[in-house]
Parts: C-alpha cells; sequence; structure tokens
C-alpha cells in the first residue's frame, strides 16, 4: 500500500510517500514502512492566488500520477492565531481534496495533536520530537535510512517531514483497526 502524506500550504506544500505491506491492517509494532519519496511543492508568492492553487493543482496530479497511491493523508486545518493564514491554509487543503476525488484516492484528515501523537509520544511535540520519530518509523536499517540524508532543522524540510508523518500517522491509525 502507498500512501502519500500531505502537509497544506499555499506558500509550500510538503509530501511524502511511503509504503507499507498491504497486509498492515492488524499488524502491530512491525509496520515496515518503506520512504519511497519526499519533498515540497513550492508556489511563487508574487504571484495571484488563483496562479499559485493552479500551480499546486498541477503538482499534485503530477505526484499522484507518478506515485499512484492507495491513500492521501491530509493534516486538518487548525485555527491559530492568524486567520489570514488559516484561510490560505483552507485553500490549499481545498486543492488537496479535490485532486484526490479527481483521482479516485481515498483521503483521510488528521489533527496535527493527533500526528504529534501518534508519530513523536505527545501531541504537544515540538519539531525536533516529530523529526525523530519519522525517523524511528523510518526505520534503523542503512537501506531504509539511508535514503533520509535530510537536514531535518528549519527551513523546507519541515513541511516535507510533517507530510510523512501524516503519513505514518496514517498508518498507525490503520494498522490499529
Amino acid at each position: 500500500m502507498i500512501i502519500l502524506g500531505i502537509d497544506p500550504g499555499t506558500a509550500t506544500t510538503g509530501y511524502g510517500v511511503i509504503k507499507v505491506p498491504d497486509d498492515i491492517l492488524g499488524r502491530e509494532f512491525r509496520y515496515d514502512i518503506e520512504l519511497i519519496g519526499y519533498g515540497n511543492i513550492f508556489t511563487d508568492k508574487e504571484k495571484p492566488m488563483p496562479e499559485r492553487l493552479w500551480t499546486l493543482s498541477r503538482a499534485l496530479d503530477d505526484l499522484i500520477k507518478k506515485y499512484q497511491p492507495d491513500a492521501i493523508a491530509v493534516e486538518m486545518l487548525f485555527f491559530g492565531a492568524n486567520l489570514k493564514t488559516a484561510i490560505a491554509v483552507g485553500q490549499a487543503r481545498g486543492i488537496v481534496l479535490m485532486s484526490s476525488a479527481k483521482h479516485k484516492v481515498s483521503i483521510t484528515e488528521y489533527a496535527g495533536l493527533s500526528v504529534k501523537l501518534m508519530v513523536a509520544g505527545s501531541g504537544r511535540a515540538d519539531k525536533d520530537q516529530v523529526h525523530e520519530g519519522v525517523r524511528r518509523f523510518l526505520g534503523v536499517n542503512g537501506r531504509r535510512r539511508s535514503k533520509l540524508k535530510l537536514k531535518w532543522k528549519g527551513g523546507h524540510l519541515d513541511d516535507a517531514t510533517d507530510a510523512l508523518a501524516i503519513a505514518i500517522c496514517h498508518v498507525l491509525k490503520l494498522a490499529a483497526k
């Protein structure tokens, strides 16, 4: 099963693609998660919002065609103090939802607190704890970890790492069923 995790945003949308055995349902503690790919979709901040959303839509179409995921996991919208940011993220989430429907790929939404709890062990985990949780779930053997040569702190890699955490959260929820 291939899962595409998405951390939506209009400036930067992170994505992470993982693969798990098809018999993941009911597995406990041995998930055999394989990292397939990760990265970011960037839009030009100087462009009008409709053009940025169109760029995001086309890039998501390309990702779905390339990886052919069986499921998409996306972070739910969190209404923090910045309403303007929340509206922009909501627009990006709408594009993600539309793309999943367009390609007939099931989509599941997860709250950020749930993702942190499942991947890092605490709903109040910071970025470093989430990143370490992602590393832990992607394995310790050289074959899987060697693909994870990222600078895990700061910059845009946070978005890709968060997307991987969302995908891993989906695996953990499936395995718990």
